[in-house]
């Protein structure tokens, strides 16, 4: 079976390559680009809400970050290393939001769920491979990004301070973490997990409905509605909300925080500690045999 799953999960890249290896990496190559222009004087961006420009380091601030102590230099060298990687997540978030919807769907569009029910693969292996993909080799899929990334900036700031008798070209790299990117890419398989009942939802859409966007979105809505009117909640609205966002940053996490950074590995413990987590991954086995029943006994090919 784990060979049936390794084969399927790379047919899964091979098939999905744009979204989840070619997007993020142009997303990055872009941002590479700005950081570089901006720190050897090429542009500039600066708006009311904005301002990444050299034109900040003047005196006042160079002699800021030579009496910040070790500990606030690390604390916001890793934060701004973080929110530079946020439009790389978010390209693959919604990369995966439209994988989720449309990955049972195709199957019924072009008609190869009759080819893949000829196979020696049950679908509850198909499900699995998919949840995978989505679980564990996407985030992996991201990372080098990341890395990228956040050494182009580091590598172009420094030779930008250096020239410039800001500070030391080491002056960044002494609060680096190379085991940052570990705890990313573990904080990435939280976040899958945590987002995993939106993600098997769209999936479910999938297998059934004609439309799977409509499919998806209406019995939301529907739910959303008579439950504000007859018991006066937001439950539902609220978990969507909450499964939509940071798992760090959900109103169910134990430990509220204003401040960005990189999640440690006992945060990630915490998350498993909450009954919200656990409510979500009751919701997944409900929806993964939801979606084995409907594939498996799917007769109706039509999708718009």
């Amino acid at each position: 079976m784990m060979t049936v799953l390794f084969t399927m999960i790379r047919r899964e890249i091979q098939e999905h390559k744009l979204a989840f290896i070619y997007a993020p990496f142009a997303v990055a190559l872009v941002l590479c680009l700005v950081i570089a222009s901006v720190y050897f004087g090429i542009t500039d961006i600066q708006t009311n809400e904005f301002n990444f420009s050299t034109e900040i380091y003047d005196e006042e601030y160079q002699e800021g970050m030579l009496l910040a102590s070790p500990e606030a230099k690390a604390r916001v060298i890793r934060a701004g290393l973080i929110v530079l990687g946020l439009p790389i997540l978010l390209t693959v978030g919604f990369g995966l939001l439209a994988y989720s919807l449309s990955t049972f769907a195709d199957e019924r569009k072009d008609r190869s769920l009759i080819f893949w029910r000829s196979m020696p693969v049950s679908d509850l292996t198909t499900v699995l491979s998919k949840l995978l993909f989505v679980i564990f080799v996407v985030p992996l899929l991201v990372l080098p990004n990341i890395i990228l990334l956040q050494s182009v900036a580091m590598l172009s700031a420094s030779i930008y301070f250096v020239t410039n008798d800001i500070v030391s070209f080491g002056y960044l790299w002494t609060s680096y973490f190379i085991t940052d990117w570990f705890r990313i890419i573990f904080s990435l398989w939280a976040q899958a997990l945590w987002g995993l009942p939106i993600f098997l939802w769209l999936m479910f859409a999938g297998t059934y409905a004609r439309r799977p966007l409509v499919g998806a979105a209406v019995p939301i809505v529907v739910t959303i509605v008579l439950e504000g009117i007859i018991f006066k909640t937001n439950v539902v609205l609220e978990f969507i909300e909450n499964r939509l966002g940071f798992w760090s940053r959900a109103d169910s996490f134990p430990v509220a925080s204003d401040e960005i950074r990189v999640v440690d590995i006992s945060d990630i413990f915490l998350m498993l500690s909450t009954q919200a987590f656990w409510i979500g991954m009751l919701a997944c086995i409900i929806l993964v045999a939801g979606i084995v029943y409907t594939r498996s006994t799917n007769n109706d090919y039509t999708v718009e």
